[in-house]
């Protein structure tokens, strides 16, 4: 007899903020090897983990998530690469809690 694990609970999913970013690395691997299927295959799948994870997040965990990345990017050395890694993430971040904000009735 088989059983199904539980769902992840919402502590044991990643946030939005390691989604994206890991989503991002693994396009930007993916763009340096591109006859190389498992890279392409594991960025689809992280955007497509990605854009679940947005879909589902309330304005309030996306506004949390862009913190988290901006705290993150912060941390980095301006102007360096992983500063402007971290930028990426959070200007992501950013454009997805404004919509989420926009769409919401109380705006």
């Amino acid at each position: 007899m088989t059983t199904t694990p539980p769902a992840p609970s919402l502590d044991d999913r990643p946030g939005c903020e390691d989604l994206a970013t890991r989503w991002l690395d693994a396009e930007a691997r993916a763009r340096t090897e591109p006859a190389n299927t498992s890279l392409a295959d594991e960025a689809a799948r992280l955007g497509d983990a990605y854009e679940l994870a947005i879909t589902e997040a309330t304005a309030e965990e996306l506004r949390l998530a862009w913190e988290a990345a901006r705290r993150l990017q912060e941390a980095e050395e301006i102007g360096s690469v992983p500063w402007s890694d971290a930028r990426r993430v959070s200007e992501l971040l950013r454009t997805e809690y404004q919509a989420a904000r926009d769409r919401s009735p109380s705006g």
